[in-house]
């Protein structure tokens, strides 16, 4: 008579370990380069070379454009303290010969056509989780199928009335930026001749095919008064839709850090050195309630962008270093020399206890 069988025995056991192939194993073959010092020296010193040069050609792009701005946010309304100078700006919310004053800048160097006119704006938060929230893409799209504007509170309704709904919706299009300027040039016979700034092409083609469409907003900012928060959509901003508005597309396209600049129009003729550039300016928007700064900044570009050192130094800056290494490393090889992978350097060897 035979015993009977253990439970279990007889069946293969359930283990987690990886099936024995080469995959789940990791042993397929692979490069496995050894760096030795002379390689080392080497890859740094082939690094410093090739960027160098680069970092030497985006120095001298990044600061051929010419920029002049000036800010204005104090010197363009009455008043010591910020507090006081937000009341002015809401005392005089709807007269605009009280919130005009004139600046001037200097061009420094030729300015080339086209010339872009920007706003700068610092203290400024677009990057706040409410206010990116506020907006609908699908409205601004004209897309009216499964629309939702809930997202736009509190620019949903205007005034909380549910009959009376916003379009554009949201925050981001509520503070649409609403001061403007008016320019004129004077040359050496001091004439003043008027600087024209067009407002088309400078939005990204991208931005005006797809992200916007042309229809009649509603309800979008139609009072000037003290608690208004930007322009509406007129031929005055620019353009009677979203889509004919290119200085309403750059606005709502947001900004990462809290001192940002939006490209708000661009001169069409040559500014030669030494002229003066008379800037009216309509100063309405509201940046006092939180300290912020505004300035305008005239500027050319190049085929790198607008004045800005910062990739051609970081170019410069790591190609250096790389050539600091290299030499450093070569130094250390020709003082200090030994042979590749010898072991006597490891570190057993030289305990107390190791045996020959």
């Amino acid at each position: 008579m035979t015993s009977p069988t253990p439970q279990g025995e007889g069946t293969s056991k359930k283990t987690n370990e990886p099936r024995n192939t080469k995959i789940t194993q990791q042993t397929l073959p692979a490069c496995k380069p050894i760096l030795e010092p002379v390689w080392i020296v080497f890859i740094f010193f082939a690094i410093g070379v090739v960027l160098v040069p680069i970092g030497a050609v985006c120095l001298y792009y990044g600061l051929k454009p010419v920029e002049i701005s000036a800010r204005y946010d104090q010197t363009c309304v009455q008043g010591a303290s910020n507090a006081e100078r937000e009341a002015y700006l809401y005392q005089n919310a709807a007269n605009d010969s009280m919130l005009r004053c004139t600046i001037q800048l200097r061009v420094t160097a030729d300015m080339p056509a086209p010339v872009f006119v920007y706003y700068e704006l610092s203290g400024y938060y677009q990057n706040h989780r409410r206010y990116v929230k506020s907006r609908s893409d699908m409205q601004l799209a004209g897309k009216t199928k499964g629309l939702a504007t809930n997202l736009c509170d509190p620019q949903e309704r205007y005034d909380g009335n549910d009959s009376l709904p916003i379009n554009p919706c949201g925050l981001v299009a509520w503070s649409f930026f609403n001061d403007t300027y008016m320019m004129a040039v004077s040359t050496n016979d001091s004439n003043l001749l008027p600087l024209p700034i067009s407002d088309q092409n400078i939005a990204f083609k991208s931005d005006i095919k797809y992200r916007f469409a042309s229809y009649t907003p509603q309800n979008f900012n139609p009072v000037i008064g003290p608690l208004r928060g930007g322009f509406n959509l007129s031929a005055d901003s620019g353009g009677a839709t979203p889509k004919d508005n290119q200085r309403f597309i750059n606005w709502m396209r947001l900004s990462a850090l809290p001192r940002f600049r939006k490209l708000w129009g661009r001169i069409d003729r040559d500014l030669k050195a030494g002229s003066m550039v008379s800037v009216t300016v309509y100063n309405r928007y509201n940046t006092y309630k939180f300290d912020g700064r505004k300035s305008i900044v005239l500027g050319t570009t190049t085929w790198l962008g607008s004045r800005n050192p910062f990739l051609g130094v970081a170019y410069l800056v790591t190609g250096g270093l790389s050539f600091i290494l290299a030499l450093v490393y070569l130094v250390l090889r020709l003082a200090r020399p030994r042979k590749f992978g010898d072991p006597a350097a490891l570190s057993f060897n030289n305990h107390p206890g190791a045996s020959g």
